[in-house]
């Protein structure tokens, strides 16, 4: 992710853009994707982007498109979707998690990791999205952003098997 797609999507979160509306405006992107090439486009002119722009979108995010249209800052939308979910989430104390495990884990141990994660890392609500993988053998590695926490059988050996090759 480019600088310039986190700063678009920290100032369409500080603008107080709702998620719904945000949500409207991937949809529209994601219906074709032609649409982010026209707006990027130099041969096109700036009052035509501007008039598409006013036909497909909300209004409260003409001016935005617009200015990331003439800045032709277009094709990075996705990113900026990326930046203004992560400004969000921390906003609203959200946690997004994926758990890998060997085995589908029960409501308990899955209410006990939530409750880790959130103490762990200060947020009120934990989304977890689990990720099914046998060759981890038992146990479970949570990646939370660039964050990696390793509790498997599989890391357990590795760790093993480095310390016996060290020594």
């Amino acid at each position: 992710m480019t600088q310039t797609a986190n700063n678009y999507g920290t100032v369409l979160f500080e603008l107080g853009v709702e998620k719904e509306t945000v949500e409207e405006m991937k949809r529209i992107f994601s219906l074709t994707g032609e649409l982010p090439r026209v707006l990027d486009c130099p041969v096109v002119s700036g009052r035509e982007k501007h008039r598409l722009i006013e036909q497909l979108f909300p209004k409260e995010v003409w001016n935005f498109l617009k200015e990331m249209c003439d800045h032709g800052n277009v094709s990075e939308m996705e990113d900026v979707f990326k930046a203004y979910t992560r400004c969000y989430d921390e906003a609203n104390g959200i946690l997004k998690t994926v758990m890998y495990c060997a085995g589908t884990p029960d409501e308990e141990q899955l209410a006990q990791i939530k409750a880790y994660l959130a103490a762990k890392h200060h947020r009120e609500t934990v989304e977890l999205t689990i990720c099914t993988q046998p060759g981890l053998i038992g146990g479970f590695v949570l990646e939370t952003g660039d964050l990696v926490e390793d509790y498997s059988v599989r890391g357990r050996i590795k760790n093993l098997e480095q310390k016996l090759t060290w020594r």
